[in-house]
């Protein structure tokens, strides 16, 4: 799966999510943790696959933290992997996926509520 398939599937879920909260759905507590599982599968599979395509080695460690404590871990990844140029740039790239993921739910939230 390519790094963009991988980005906007977790926005389709994030978009859910917003659909999940605006609800208030009693079963909406098992939903969200399918939801939480899926999207740190799917951010493990990035990191996966762009440590490989940028020859870095992954640790156990960071493997596991990455899946656990993935919005925290993911910035620490992207200034390990890079070189000092890329560094910067990364992270603000980061810092738009987090908004955008961020906007996902907000648009998920407003289409429930447009639909309500």
């Amino acid at each position: 799966m390519s790094h963009q398939r991988v980005v906007l599937w977790v926005m389709v879920l994030m978009a859910a999510t917003g659909l999940l909260d605006a609800s208030h759905a009693d079963d909406a507590a098992q939903l969200h943790l399918a939801v939480g599982i899926a999207v740190s599968y799917l951010c493990f599979r990035w990191y996966r696959g762009d440590s490989d395509a940028r020859g870095y080695r992954r640790s156990r460690w960071l493997s596991v933290a990455l899946v656990a404590f993935t919005v925290a871990t993911i910035p620490y990844y992207l200034v390990r992997s890079r070189r000092d140029g890329e560094r910067g740039q990364a992270l603000l790239a980061y810092a738009a996926y987090l908004a955008a993921a961020a906007f996902a739910v907000w648009v998920g939230m407003a289409v429930h509520i447009g639909l309500a």
